[in-house]
């Protein structure tokens, strides 16, 4: 009981930094590339994460017993995350949270592929609940559908697929041996992109829709260097505390208040951009929260606990 109280609290602690990460990010897409930030955040943290292990007397290793089933996931982690980021930079913040959080119902989906899992009319139903909380949210009706959506959705297919990847690798690998190779994955991907692109040779007016993508990398200003400092430092920080949570508590009663970061966002998109869900965008949210925490519930219960060991971040 006390571990679990201890792991909530960690859990929501991690899950609010994450949301000031997100928020900085956000801030510094008028200004830099996101490839830029992918880059520092991975190197930086990468380099984080080695010295606590250095420090904690835990074993140091780069390498991975699944060779290319880490690296595919390098890459989806690299393309997860430019989606999200990118989307997260064109529609609310609060928007792009929540729907990264369907995840859960994909890699419940996917579970039946990989691990031959069983998913029962309830679960099904539940799901189909979330993702009408989709709909509400980014409105695809005639007029009104922002295409910008589709890259946080894009991102939580993606990240659904890292994470079942995680779960088959994690046999052999440990759970710092397969960040840390994620990370290294995602700053050679990310630094390749800044070499090809990161001039600032396609910032120009035709792109401009992907600024954020194509403008040239920028270290100058105070503002901009502590921004990325920030950023790979308190994301690492927040990574850290979510497994630390996950290490001592059980992961199915503790994953639901990951869905605590999501009031964050909130609370950040309007004391930022003086966003407001509306009456639409509430209900949707409230539907892909409630849907995930109920499905969080029925895996614990029948002990299929897929999503349920699977941190959101």
């Amino acid at each position: 009981m006390q571990e679990n109280r201890q792991g909530v609290i960690l859990v929501i602690v991690a899950m609010t930094i994450f949301s000031v990460q997100d928020v900085i990010i956000k801030f510094l897409s008028d200004d830099i590339s996101l490839f830029q930030v992918l880059f520092c955040r991975s190197s930086i943290g990468a380099v984080l994460i080695a010295a606590y292990l250095k420090f904690s007397g835990q074993r140091l290793q780069f390498g991975s017993a699944y060779p290319l089933l880490s690296i595919f996931r390098g890459l989806l982690f690299f393309l997860g995350y430019s989606a999200f980021y990118f989307g997260q930079s064109k529609v609310p913040i609060a928007n792009a949270t929540v729907l990264f959080l369907i995840s859960p119902f994909f890699i419940t989906i996917l579970s039946i592929f990989a691990f031959g899992s069983l998913v029962g009319y309830s679960r099904w139903i539940t799901m189909i609940i979330g993702f009408s909380g989709v709909i509400l949210i980014a409105r695809p009706e005639l007029g009104a559908f922002n295409p910008f959506y589709l890259f946080p959705i894009a991102s939580a297919v993606m990240y659904s697929v890292s994470m079942i990847i995680a779960k088959i690798t994690s046999e052999k690998d440990t759970v710092f041996q397969q960040i840390l190779f994620m990370y290294m994955v995602t700053a050679l991907l990310s630094g390749a992109m800044g070499l090809a692109i990161g001039d600032g040779g396609f910032d120009t007016a035709e792109f401009e829709s992907i600024q954020f993508m194509t403008r040239a990398w920028n270290f100058d200003g105070l503002f901009i260097n502590t921004g990325i400092v920030a950023i790979s430092m308190i994301g690492t920080l927040a990574y850290l505390l979510l497994t630390t949570a996950y290490r001592i508590s059980d992961p199915a009663k503790i994953t639901p208040f990951e869905y605590s970061g999501l009031l964050a966002s909130i609370v950040c998109g309007y004391l930022f951009w003086s966003d407001v869900p509306s009456t639409s965008e509430a209900i949707g949210m409230s539907l892909i929260v409630g849907s995930g925490m109920f499905l969080y519930y029925r895996e614990h219960l029948r002990g299929q606990a897929v999503a349920a060991e699977t941190p959101l971040r």
